[in-house]
């Protein structure tokens, strides 16, 4: 019998809600693929469909993989763990979803040594972000304290030929210290590719589809990486994104991006106008901002609702406060009364997103929050100096796996986490869950690494035990982004945020789980970090015109180009909430011009008092 299905027989998963044009795309056999698809569109999980149809029918057989590049660690991690999800253990294997940053970084790993050779780089080398405070030890020690005047070329795209001297002395300092920053990976990596055509040959016979999620958000690097290694070649390549979310044009993101795919690899454009997230109030509001957003030279593309039911009373509204701190108690108290109408709702299901200076608000509001008995988290705070984020540790595949077995510890795993620890067991073990007698020594390997859980020792103790079984081998050989310094960084992270939740509540095991994951908790978010997240209900706070000074400045400066990517930033926002949109000031002017846009809309109601 064939572990195949045949294309016939083939259907999507989970309840995937299918349309002819998604159903194009999913079955797509030949032709390169450029699919705009707005917010709530599914544009994630429209690849994960394509993948597992691509798998599970042969189409992509051993030992041919596809390749999943795209901009977030977080977008990387959620489409992976779909397929992990819903296909066997051989069959996700050949589905590898990296960052640019992270495939750069492994390939230069794996061919160091094809390097020109005034780079004398170690494969063991750590990566982090050269900032300010890095830039100024670097010339007080090593220039004393001469400035270093090539900050913005020290890493041009093709390393090939030798710099002047100040570079290469940088460089060679970089080497002997093994580190370096994500610029110099991505160029190292494009010298290698373009240089070395057996690597590129390689690239090309391992990945035979190529998937491009965020697309709009690439920059002309990557894209110079991706036309050297897949242009000509036989690679099939579907780029997903949508123009109006392109908020990433001072990283260098390409607003051409889908004309110059269409250009230089034929690609079929494919539109999916549907939005499963949002109600129509919310949908309506999200065409009239798309029509302003539409050059005259274009035709506006109006997105259709999947979802049944007539939105909420009052959905979309604005309220002005003369502080940040009555501000916070309306929207706490606000936040209490929608839980208590609606006791499907949990703390989570409610954001507050501004455009900047999240840690700021949040000091201004947590007080407001608690004295309404409502915890409010910060996701883009650090855990801890030097560490990681909270929003990126929750989709760390390590912080997931540990999290994970000390659920399964305390009795607190539903069938799908449980289904999801096999999955990721199985890879550090070789364990074919498809075998009865492999899967009894899987839940014995499981059952091991729990028993180093005791909820009474520091959590370092316990997450030091885990890897020591693991191995650290095998955890590198699975996750490669752990080779470097990072590794530690995740694990001091969880440890941290995971031991206060814990002493928080000594005798409330599930409490202590449930504060980490801030399942019980409002989130607070620059709109940037709510880029691929959506809440039931969105509270657009600090939306006073100084917080937006950025598109007040291209108004004056009649600069068309920033005037887009801000209002972009504002789509992006207002376009993450499903039921509830709400725009909230503390101090000074609303941004004319997008209250401008919200007042012709007529869709927006001044909120009552509570």
């Amino acid at each position: 019998m064939s572990k195949y299905q045949s294309v016939e027989s083939w259907k999507p998963s989970d309840g995937f809600i299918s349309t002819e044009v998604a159903n194009e795309v999913i079955k797509e056999k030949n032709n390169n693929l450029a699919i705009l698809a707005g917010p709530g569109a599914g544009k994630t999980e429209i690849l994960a469909q394509r993948a597992n149809y691509l798998l599970q029918t042969g189409l992509c057989k051993s030992p041919q993989k596809i390749l999943a590049l795209t901009f977030k660690v977080d977008a990387a991690s959620n489409i992976k763990n779909r397929i992990d999800l819903r296909c066997g253990r051989e069959l996700a294997s050949r589905f590898e979803s990296s960052t640019f940053d992270a495939f750069f970084i492994s390939l230069v790993r794996r061919f160091s040594t094809l390097l020109p050779s005034w780079i004398d780089i170690p494969s063991d080398f750590d990566v982090y972000p050269f900032d300010h405070n890095w830039w100024s030890d670097y010339e007080q020690n090593q220039l004393g304290g001469r400035p270093f005047v090539f900050k913005n070329n020290y890493s041009p795209l093709d390393l090939t030929a030798r710099p002047n001297d100040e570079i290469t002395r940088l460089w060679k300092y970089c080497a002997e210290n093994k580190i370096a920053d994500y610029k110099m990976c991505r160029s190292m990596a494009f010298t290698i590719i373009k240089n070395y055509s057996q690597v590129r040959y390689l690239i090309l016979s391992t990945y035979k589809y190529l998937f491009l999620d965020e697309f709009q958000d690439t920059t002309d690097e990557q894209f110079a990486f991706i036309q050297t290694v897949f242009k000509g070649s036989n690679t099939i390549i579907s780029a997903v994104g949508d123009t109006n979310q392109m908020i990433m044009a001072w990283a260098g993101a390409n607003p051409q991006n889908f004309e110059k795919l269409a250009k230089d690899f034929n690609s079929k454009t494919v539109h999916l106008m549907v939005n499963h997230r949002s109600n129509t109030k919310i949908i309506n509001l999200i065409n009239h901002v798309i029509q302003d957003l539409t050059t005259s030279m274009e035709t506006p593309v109006v997105y259709v609702g999947t979802r049944k039911g007539a939105p909420p009373y009052n959905c979309i509204g604005a309220k002005a406060f003369d502080s940040p701190e009555s501000e916070a108690a309306y929207i706490s108290k606000h936040i209490n009364l929608t839980l208590s109408e609606n006791p499907t709702l949990a703390p989570s299901d409610f954001a507050l997103i501004l455009r900047q200076r999240a840690q700021d608000y949040y000091k201004n509001a947590i007080g407001e929050f608690l004295s309404n008995d409502l915890s409010l988290r910060n996701e883009d705070a650090l855990v801890v100096s030097n560490g990681v984020k909270i929003q990126d540790l929750m989709v760390e595949p390590l912080s997931i796996f540990w999290m994970l077995l000390i659920r399964y510890k305390a009795g607190l795993i539903n069938y799908s986490q449980e289904k999801k620890l096999d999955k990721i067991a199985s890879f550090f073990t070789g364990y074919n869950l498809g075998q009865e007698r492999e899967r009894k020594k899987l839940k014995a390997y499981i059952a091991r690494l729990m028993s180093c859980i005791n909820f009474s020792e520091p959590v370092e103790n316990t997450i030091t035990k885990i890897f020591d079984i693991v191995g650290s081998a095998k955890i590198k050989l699975v996750y490669p982004q752990y080779r470097s310094q990072y590794f530690n960084k995740v694990k001091e992270s969880f440890c941290i945020l995971f031991q206060d939740a814990l002493n928080n509540n000594p005798k409330d095991l599930k409490q202590a789980i449930n504060d980490y994951e801030g399942t019980n908790q409002v989130k607070l978010m620059t709109i940037h970090k709510s880029k691929g997240l959506e809440f039931d209900t969105v509270f657009f706070v600090d939306f006073h015109d100084d917080s937006w000074w950025g598109l007040r400045r291209a108004v004056q400066e009649k600069n068309e180009k920033s005037q887009r990517e801000e209002k972009n930033t504002f789509f992006v926002g207002l376009s993450r909430a499903e039921e509830r949109l709400y725009f909230t000031k503390n101090r000074g002017n609303w941004p004319p011009v997008l209250v401008g846009l919200l007042k012709d809309s007529n869709l927006v109601v001044q909120l009552p008092d509570i």
